[in-house]
């Protein structure tokens, strides 16, 4: 498929609007040219000349997303160039024109060739298939791209893409982003139209696969790696139009053999090289109801040996994952594989025989899982069962482990190895699925594989936990690995019991993740002030990207070229201390307990286990159990990026029986008039006796009064047990 200009469709153009939502396109005066059709309709169109973007969002939090970028809530720029890509009612709109020949400047053709290159991302091989979808379905999706070169500021990518809820979406160039793409969001939103429905923010599902049957064939190959090769069979339920032409997603290494639908009929199935789009023709445009079932075969390098290591990648779309729609589904999975690899996946094993140094095992899943993912290799099993927990197996090379130490040595490098590494890993994992049970509510998951992973991440699956090498390799002595291991047990509740319900509520799963795993350094008797360093080095992270990333709420568009670390420090890091501030908010100043947060967090647990939760979702639980509205907690934490410097002055004041109160004066400064926070102040009255109170600090500057005190207090803490996410400054009264 290509684009390019084409001669004698050349036309004059005066005074032409292009209105998309909240984006105006006006051609003042210029040249247009069509671009060559596809199926036989225009799809594209080049302008040269003189007009005028205009570009307003609709919702608050992306108008500040295009401040930060921009320096203004809005655009309203002059316009030299646009290069259109269309599915929609432009092409009605352009044939109001008079096309005829005309010269077609030379580099017409390059912009457009570049600009077609840059959305292709990793796909090396095909459009993006975002650009391609429309492009092939004949039916108008009401797709509409637009790449505008202004005269200032260089160009930027508006784009209406009817696939997803949030539609319009205005892009900046970046130099690659980690998964390849060379466009990054600046900010989107759902049209007006979307913008009142109920779970606005979450994924569109015009296709659903419920169900998958998998035969997956590992074969031992004579040069010792291991081969790949699988049949799929999908179950199809469509809930809005789609098609003809179904996309899914497959691991770019790994090639279509052929497709076919459950009537024997071969399916058009489409692959480009290097691509991890598949493209399968249904007989027909597909309507909300019809119920299908596909089956696509294919094959490739999947998996690399180095040594004793296998290197699978954990997050690998190894088979064909749905691209429009939600990844839910029951999985039914054959692997034979060699004898002398053990293999662990998710779901309960229901049969294994062994023929010929082959292993044939079949596993099923009870619950619907977003993802499926496999581990093997040259594995010592190590079992663990206590009373009344789930039973563990972990999974690691040992032998791995030891070649890599003798490599160390003879090429000069000190590597630490530790002993009783399994013993170690499985203590850490079955304190903190304890832990976690006890607070959060019991895991429907009964037994646990924790695989060994070449790799420096740690992957959580259904009942399946893949950790890095290098936590079976060591124990530091920062607490790191101990949080580690407990982060990704943490996501058995968080990301695996409850999903996020978009991109944009990704903290509730790794933000609570990680505070959960701080919970489970706080439990460790000999190391419990942890949990508060590791609060400050996150604070440390937090101030440091501050200027440079959007808030909580805009998810994985934080992670960027220009801020490489901004979606750790934003979701992982301020995601925890959003949690540990509705904790120091809900704690008992009389107990000191927890109690009215562990039954918030088991409420919200209980209530979407199995589901998707959004960001508002959890604010409703909250609510419920402070009795209070939340909404401008969120909308400062989770929706902001402001963090507050207090400026605190107190005396003691007597009282007319002889006990005392604390004239507090706190400046707030770094956020807006409207800020307000609850901070938990202590008073060391002597003797070892202590007060707690609150206060609600608010506006510019205010005054507080504390609640009557039995003694003058020596000393004062104001923000004590870092309660809310600010810097103090004491002064004198």
């Amino acid at each position: 498929m290509k684009l390019a200009p084409q001669p004698g469709q050349v036309a004059e153009v005066n005074h032409l609007a292009l209105s998309r939502d909240v984006c105006r396109l006006a051609l003042e005066r210029g040249t247009l040219y069509l671009l060559s059709p596809v199926g036989g309709r225009t799809v594209g169109a080049v302008f040269r000349g003189r007009g005028r973007l205009t570009f307003a969002p609709s919702v608050p939090a992306e108008q500040a997303e295009l401040q930060r970028f921009v320096g203004s809530p809005s655009l309203d720029d002059t316009l030299t160039e646009l290069i259109l890509i269309f599915s929609d009612s432009t092409a009605d709109q352009l044939r109001g024109l008079t096309f005829g020949q005309g010269d077609i400047p030379g580099d017409v053709a390059d912009h457009v060739r570049d600009l077609v290159g840059s959305l292709k991302g990793d796909n090396e091989g095909s459009f993006s298939g975002a650009v391609m979808g429309p492009l092939l379905n004949s039916e108008l999706t009401g797709f509409f791209l637009a790449r505008v070169e202004r005269a200032h500021g260089g160009p930027v990518l508006f784009q209406i893409n009817p696939e997803v809820t949030e539609a319009v979406q205005l892009y900046r160039p970046v130099s690659r982003l980690r998964w390849g793409a060379n466009w990054a969001v600046v900010t989107q939103f759902p049209r007006p139209t979307a913008a009142d429905m109920a779970g606005a923010w979450i994924l569109r599902e015009q296709l659903g696969v419920p169900a998958y049957k998998i035969d997956v064939r590992l074969p031992l190959n004579s040069s010792g790696s291991i081969g790949f090769s699988a049949s799929a069979m999908l179950t199809l339920r469509v809930n809005e139009p789609v098609g003809p032409w179904l996309r899914f997603f497959l691991y770019p290494k790994l090639l279509t053999d052929s497709a076919r639908w459950s009537s024997g009929d071969s399916a058009a199935v489409f692959k480009a090289k290097d691509d991890d789009d598949v493209w399968v023709r249904a007989p027909h445009r597909l309507q909300p109801g019809d119920s299908l079932s596909l089956t696509i075969f294919y094959h490739g390098d999947l998996i690399e040996r180095l040594a004793r290591w296998f290197f699978v990648s954990p997050l690998a779309s190894w088979y064909p994952k749905n691209g429009q729609g939600r990844t839910f589904a029951l999985f039914d999975v054959t692997y034979r594989a060699p004898s002398f690899y053990p293999l662990a996946t998710i779901g309960d094993r229901v049969d294994s025989a062994l023929a010929n140094n082959v292993v044939t095992t079949r596993w099923v899943t009870k619950r619907p899982t977003s993802f499926a993912s496999f581990n093997l290799g040259d594995f010592q099993n190590y079992h663990v069962e206590r009373p009344g927990e789930p039973s563990l197996d972990v999974l690691l090379s040992e032998d791995a482990h030891r070649e890599l130490r003798h490599a160390a040595i003879a090429a000069g490098v000190y590597l630490p190895q530790q002993t009783h590494m399994r013993e170690n890993v499985a203590a850490d994992v079955s304190n903190s699925l304890k832990l976690f049970t006890l607070l959060f509510g019991a895991s429907p998951f009964s037994h646990f594989y924790v695989t060994e992973i070449p790799f420096g991440e740690g992957v959580s699956f259904p009942g399946m936990i893949d950790l890095s090498w290098v936590t079976f390799q060591a124990t530091t002595l920062d607490g790191f690995d101990e949080w580690f291991r407990a982060h990704e047990v943490a996501h058995q509740w968080w990301g695996n019991g409850v999903g996020p319900g978009s991109y944009r509520d990704a903290w509730l799963s790794e933000g609570l993740a990680s505070f959960s795993a701080l919970l489970y350094l706080q439990s460790e008797s000999e190391h419990k002030d942890r949990y508060f360093k590791y609060l400050d080095h996150y604070k440390t992270d937090i101030k440091g990207e501050k200027g440079d990333v959007g808030p909580i709420w805009i998810g994985a568009r934080n992670a960027t070229p220009d801020v490489r670390q901004g979606y750790n420090v934003m979701i992982y890091e301020k995601g925890a201390w959003v949690f540990h501030m509705l904790r120091m908010m809900m704690l008992d100043l009389g107990t000191g307990k927890d109690d009215r947060f562990t039954a918030m967090m088991r409420d919200y647990y209980a209530s979407y286990l199995g589901k998707v939760a959004t960001t508002d979702d959890f604010q409703g639980v909250v609510e419920r159990h402070t009795g209070m509205p939340m909404d401008w907690f969120f909308d400062e934490w989770v929706k902001g990026t402001a963090i507050p410097t207090y400026h605190v002055a107190w005396k003691a004041e007597p009282t007319a029986d002889g006990k005392y109160t604390v004239r507090l004066r706190v400046t707030q400064e770094h956020v807006p008039p409207d800020f307000r926070m609850f901070v938990l102040v202590s008073a060391d009255l002597g003797n070892n006796r202590f007060a707690h109170f609150r206060v609600q600090v608010g506006g510019t500057q205010g005054e507080y009064v504390s609640p009557v005190l039995p003694a003058e207090p020596k000393e004062l803490k104001f923000n004590d047990l870092s309660s809310v996410l600010a810097d103090v400054k004491l002064e004198r009264w």
